[in-house]
């Protein structure tokens, strides 16, 4: 039995384009990230997944849309406990707007991970909270391998999230990478596929797009 954990960063937002810190806000694709996912979807860049695959998203406008463009609409779970991290009253501005303010500067310079954003939650706020998300993710990645123990059927579960969510997961997934948290980033639509063996963590693989298939402009 294949066991995989399929995880992809939600397709182009308002908020990339623009280069804003934010997490909490729920915000829709732009047809451009739309675009981008049919494209990549039709080019193969995906892996396919069974028809039973598990399929979870963290809660917001950006992940279930892109789920659906990718692998169709139906049932899933929702895992709050993925969503990005919570900028407070950074939310949707750039590192301009925003990098002259004393509390931008408590926060974007602390090296203890303890300051919050105001109305917003630290960095050791958001990695604990992803790690109990993680462990609920894992739990019901483990209850397909067991409801596919006799079979031998392949058990996959996909997931869409978000950035700083996928990097603190590798990191917590594959410490000895010694890779930083920008490192595990992946670019929006893409992603990793982490393989699993008995109920263990086994390795990963890239979701990677080959240059000749990116859209000119992107």
């Amino acid at each position: 039995m294949v066991s995989k954990l399929i995880l992809i960063r939600h397709g182009i937002t308002e908020g990339n384009e623009k280069k804003w810190f934010y997490g909490k806000t729920d915000l829709p694709l732009l047809e451009k990230g739309k675009d981008m996912l049919f494209h990549y979807r039709e080019q193969g860049v995906y892996p396919e997944i069974p028809k039973d695959a598990q399929k979870i998203v963290s809660g917001l406008t950006r992940t279930k849309e892109t789920m659906e463009i990718l692998f169709g609409s139906g049932e899933w779970t929702e895992i709050p406990n993925l969503q990005e991290m919570n900028f407070g009253d950074f939310e949707c501005h750039s590192f301009e707007e925003v990098e002259k303010k004393q509390d931008f500067r408590r926060w974007v310079y602390d090296e203890t991970e303890n300051v919050r954003t105001p109305g917003g939650e630290s960095r050791k706020e958001f990695v604990f909270r992803v790690k109990t998300g993680l462990k609920e993710l894992i739990g019901l990645h483990r209850l397909k391998e067991w409801s596919h123990r006799h079979g031998g059927e392949d058990a996959v579960t996909v997931t869409v999230c978000h950035g700083g969510v996928i990097s603190s997961i590798m990191q917590e997934l594959f410490p000895d990478e010694n890779h930083t948290m920008w490192d595990w980033i992946p670019e929006p639509g893409l992603g990793y596929v982490i393989n699993f063996k008995e109920g263990e963590v086994a390795g990963y693989s890239k979701i990677e797009v080959k240059k000749e298939r990116q859209i000119a402009g992107r």
